[in-house]
């Protein structure tokens, strides 16, 4: 019984979490037609679907209409001309629907995702500035 003791306190500690994780910050965005005018974005919604994903990486920033955005397998809509490019340079062509409105003003979707790959490469240099990196 005396060697089940340290046994279950290392697996105890073991799983506990650390602190070191990037808490609330997501490098994908939900946005909801219903929502979009009352958190002071420009008007009108710009994409055909109800919902969808603003996704931000090395500041490409795409769209991924509805639930596509859990699918690894599907590329999104470039938003910005970054992401646009990257994608043509890499012979990728969107394979979800398109869901942006004719003409419609992207300006606050882009903004919005770029302003998360801030919060995320924040959130990323703080945690690499406490564990010394």
């Amino acid at each position: 019984m005396n060697k089940l003791i340290p046994i279950i306190l290392l697996s105890l500690t073991a799983c506990q979490p650390s602190k070191n994780t990037i808490d609330n910050v997501d490098d994908a965005i939900t946005v909801h037609d219903l929502y979009w005018s009352g958190y002071g974005n420009v008007e009108p919604y710009p994409f055909t679907t109800e919902y969808g994903h603003i996704a931000c990486s090395l500041n490409e920033v795409t769209y991924y209409p509805d639930d596509t955005i859990n699918d690894e397998s599907q590329v999104g809509l470039p938003l910005n001309k970054l992401a646009q490019l990257r994608q043509n340079e890499s012979n990728m062509k969107p394979t979800v629907k398109n869901a942006i409105k004719p003409n419609a003003d992207l300006s606050e979707a882009i903004r919005m995702g770029l302003d998360r790959c801030k919060q995320v490469q924040q959130q990323l240099d703080k945690l690499r500035s406490e564990s010394g990196m």
